[in-house]
C-alpha cells in the first residue's frame, strides 16, 4: 500500500503543473502579508509599537484620534465620504485600544505576526480550487488515458488502488494548505511585529472586540480549515471516480464551492432543514469563539456528525462503483 501512496504522490506532485500552483500558493501568501506594509502609508492612523510604557501611548493615542474624529466629522458644509470612512476607521482603533487597556493586554501594531497568521485563512478558497482540480483529475484521467488497465493488471486489489489515490489526494491537499503558512511565515517574520503575548484581541462576529489564547484559536482554524479541504477533495474525487470526466467532476465541485454558500444562506431564511446541507456544515470556523453557525441552533457536535456522515457516504459510493463498474469497458 505504502509504494501505491508514494507512486501516486509522485505522479501528482512531481509534475511542473503542480511546482507553478505551489509558486501561486506561496505568492499569494507572501502578498497578502505584504499588504499591510504596501498600503501603510494610506492608514487612518498611525500603526505604533508599543513599550513598557505602552498604557500611557494607548492613552495618548486614543486621545489625538479622538481629536482627529472631532476635526474630520465637524464642518460647517456636509461631511465628506472620505471624512467619515476615516473617522469609522479611527473609531475602530479606539475601541480596540480601549479593550485592551480595560483587559490589561498589551497591544501590538496592527501589522502583526498574529493577525498575518489568521488573515492567511482568507486564501482557503483558492487552495480549495486547487484542490479540486488536483481530485478532479486523480481518477478521471486514468480512464482518458487508457493507464487504468495497467493499474488493474497489478497484484493490488481495487480498493487499494483506489485508496492509495484517496490518500494522496489528502497529502496534496495538506501540503498546499501548509504551503500557505510556509509563505506567510517566511514574510511576516521580516514585515511584521512579533506579538508580545499570546492572548490575542480580534473582532467577533457581532463587531465587539474579544480574545483567546491565539494557539488555540489558531489550531482551531488550521482543523477547521483542513476538514473543508478534505471535504472538498472528496466531493472532487468521488464525482472523478464516479464519472470518469474530468471536466463535470471540476465544474460540478467548483459550482457547489462558489454556489454552495449563498444557496444555503438563501435556505437557511425559508426552512430549518438547511441546517442539514454539507454546505450548512463544512465552515466550522464559524464555532470559533466570536462567531456563529450557519443557522441557529446548530452546535459543532452535530456539524462533525453531518460532515462524518457525508464523508461515509460519499466514499461508500466511490468504492462501490470503482470496485462493481466495468473499469475496463
Amino acid at each position: 500500500m505504502l509504494n501505491l501512496v508514494i507512486n501516486e504522490w509522485n505522479k501528482v506532485f512531481f509534475r511542473k503543473n503542480n511546482y507553478i500552483t505551489l509558486i501561486i500558493i506561496l505568492g499569494a501568501a507572501a502578498l497578502l502579508s505584504l499588504m499591510p506594509v504596501l498600503f501603510n502609508d494610506e492608514a487612518a492612523f498611525e500603526d505604533i509599537s508599543y513599550g513598557n510604557d505602552w498604557k500611557d501611548q494607548a492613552a495618548n493615542q486614543i486621545t489625538t484620534l479622538e481629536e482627529a474624529n472631532t476635526k474630520l466629522l465637524t464642518s460647517e458644509s456636509e461631511v465628506s465620504f472620505v471624512n467619515k470612512l476615516t473617522a469609522s476607521d479611527n473609531q475602530d482603533e479606539i475601541e480596540r485600544l480601549n479593550y485592551h487597556l480595560k483587559e490589561g493586554i498589551k497591544p501590538t501594531s496592527n501589522n502583526n505576526l498574529y493577525k498575518s497568521l489568521v488573515g492567511t485563512s482568507r486564501l482557503n478558497l483558492l487552495i480549495g480550487i486547487f484542490v479540486t482540480i488536483i481530485a478532479s483529475a486523480m481518477v478521471s484521467k486514468e480512464f482518458s488515458m487508457g493507464t487504468i488497465k495497467l493499474l488493474l493488471i497489478r497484484s493490488y486489489s481495487r480498493s487499494k488502488i483506489l485508496t492509495s489515490k484517496y490518500i494522496a489526494t489528502l497529502l496534496i491537499t495538506v501540503t498546499y494548505y501548509m504551503s500557505l503558512y510556509i509563505g506567510t511565515i517566511v514574510v511576516a517574520l521580516f514585515t511584521s511585529e512579533i506579538n508580545s503575548t499570546t492572548e490575542y484581541v480580534y473582532l467577533s462576529s457581532d463587531g465587539t472586540y474579544m480574545h483567546s489564547n491565539f494557539w488555540m484559536y489558531f489550531l482551531g482554524i488550521l482543523a477547521s480549515n483542513i476538514v473543508y479541504l478534505i471535504i472538498i477533495a472528496t466531493i472532487a474525487f468521488t464525482l472523478s471516480t464516479i464519472s470518469r470526466n474530468t471536466s463535470l467532476s471540476l465544474g460540478t465541485t467548483l459550482g457547489l464551492l462558489f454556489l454552495g454558500p449563498p444557496l444555503m444562506a438563501y435556505l437557511s431564511t425559508k426552512t430549518e432543514l438547511a441546517k442539514y446541507l454539507l454546505m450548512a456544515n463544512w465552515n466550522l470556523t464559524n464555532y470559533l469563539p466570536g462567531n456563529n453557525p450557519s443557522v441557529e441552533g446548530m452546535t459543532l457536535s452535530f456539524s462533525l456528525i453531518l460532515n462524518s456522515l457525508y464523508l461515509v457516504f460519499l466514499l461508500s459510493i466511490t468504492y462501490y462503483f470503482f470496485n462493481k463498474k466495468d473499469i475496463l469497458a
